[in-house]
């Protein structure tokens, strides 16, 4: 219903904090998923800080240029060029994630979408709570790790082309996503067969560090 707010639809993702960390828990669109574990990643952009400041963060991305550098190379790349965040509150008014909306037009979002995307975000707020108290540790755990493989696997496989090809890293990114569609899932795909081609064996699918807080 969020990502409907406004035409062309806008990539919609949830996102919630369970024992310190961001995930994402549903999405419309698969390439709002890449946007905000980009997000996680880099610990910077407008999902982390609608979270933290508890602050509706609606930017364009010439504002995510002068606030998130790291992360508005990726909007850039993605054709993000809208981005909104309504933080989700609990009952003790304490962060429990929040609603991100990734635009493809400049300025998308006007005071009436960002109302309509508040009361979205009040209904989500009641869903990602009973999520929270259902959720349970290894469900969490997996997903997380999930995260941590297909990033690794994508760093990997830049560092790879950025080698072959003398690219630098978003120019890497940039190829990769294009062949992948902006699809999370393929990216995956994508950045491993760059690695079974260049090392001749298929890639660890292992988060080889474990998992350590970034932000």
């Amino acid at each position: 219903m969020a990502a409907t707010i406004v035409d062309p639809p806008a990539w919609c993702g949830i996102t919630s904090l369970h024992g310190g960390w961001p995930v994402t828990v549903c999405v419309s669109d698969e390439r709002a998923r890449l946007a905000d574990q980009v997000q996680y990643d880099a610990g910077e952009g407008p999902c982390l800080e609608a979270m933290w400041s508890g602050a509706v963060v609606d930017v364009d991305d010439d504002e995510a240029a002068r606030w998130w550098g790291r992360y508005h190379d990726h909007a850039r790349e993605a054709g993000i060029h809208s981005m909104l965040s309504i933080p989700l509150e609990g009952v003790d008014r304490r962060s429990v994630g929040a609603l991100n909306l990734y635009g493809e037009r400049p300025n998308a979002f006007t005071g009436a979408d960002i109302q309509r995307a508040e009361w979205c975000a009040r209904d989500a707020t009641r869903t990602v709570a009973h999520w929270l108290r259902k959720a349970g540790e290894a469900e969490v755990r997996k997903g997380l790790e999930g995260a941590v493989i297909t990033r690794t696997l994508v760093e990997e496989a830049m560092g790879i082309l950025m080698a072959q090809h003398h690219w630098d890293a978003p120019r890497a990114f940039g190829w990769l996503r294009h062949l992948s569609g902006n699809d999370a899932r393929r990216l995956h795909e994508v950045a491993s067969d760059v690695i079974r081609e260049a090392t001749r064996r298929p890639p660890v699918l292992q988060a080889p560090f474990g998992l350590h807080r970034r932000w």
